[in-house]
């Protein structure tokens, strides 16, 4: 199966290029120049691998790197025209993988694309908790061994939980991931939903073990079992 490679650059000749490289690559490429959209299209949508220019449209790219290291561990790739120690070691610190400056040649950074993949590519992380396992690279989720068949927004919230285990996520958190901006502050859509999750997950939904409520706050998603 091809690997699906965001790209984050805002510079559209750069971005071009990048894309065109990647798919005579056979790789399927997810494109943004914004760095709010693609951490909500990796939400839903995984990336074997990243590229990230460190200017971006509504944010620096560290920055970005900072907030996509608190939930993801995906591959990273920096590619800036930023050529300072400082920025390297930064963007290093932040969490990326590798870290190439402009200009740089086409095979160059197909070799840095090669080795951060076969890094990964015999890891298939497999979230699980209770009885339940969530497999993020086929969107599949089991319980007790048998298939559970979730709506795709139970299963993009199901996710950002797992991926955020043990860790309070509030109301706005999870619309904004899930829904969008515009959605805040519309907290009945969550609440709806997790009654769906408990219903199909957990043993005694009235009283759930795994998906719990903090109240006035949001959801935490808890890896050992306890009581009410």
């Amino acid at each position: 199966m091809a690997e699906t490679i965001l790209v984050l650059e805002d510079d559209p000749a750069m971005q071009s290029f990048l894309s065109t490289l990647l798919k005579s690559h056979q790789h399927k490429v997810l494109s943004f120049t914004a760095g709010l959209p693609a951490l909500q299209c990796l939400v839903t949508e995984p990336a074997e691998l990243i590229l990230l220019d460190l200017g971006l449209s509504d944010m620096d790219g560290q920055e970005w790197l900072q907030q996509l290291r608190g939930w993801c561990d995906t591959p990273v790739i920096v590619i800036s025209a930023r050529h300072s120690e400082q920025d390297k070691v930064q963007a290093l610190d932040n969490g990326a993988n590798d870290y190439v400056t402009k200009p740089f040649s086409a095979a160059e950074l197909m070799a840095r694309i090669r080795a951060n993949l076969r890094k990964t590519a015999d890891v298939r992380q497999v979230f699980a908790f209770g009885e339940v396992q969530l497999d993020p690279v086929s969107r599949t989720v089991q319980r007790s061994g048998q298939a559970v068949h979730l709506t795709k927004t139970e299963y993009d919230i199901l996710l950002l939980l797992m991926q955020h285990a043990d860790k309070v996520l509030t109301h706005n958190q999870i619309l904004t991931r899930v829904w969008g901006k515009a959605y805040i502050d519309r907290p009945e859509y969550v609440r709806v939903h997790m009654a769906q999750l408990r219903q199909k997950l957990e043993a005694n939904p009235a009283a759930p073990a795994f998906l719990k409520t903090e109240s006035g706050v949001g959801y935490r998603l808890t890896l050992a079992a306890t009581g009410v």
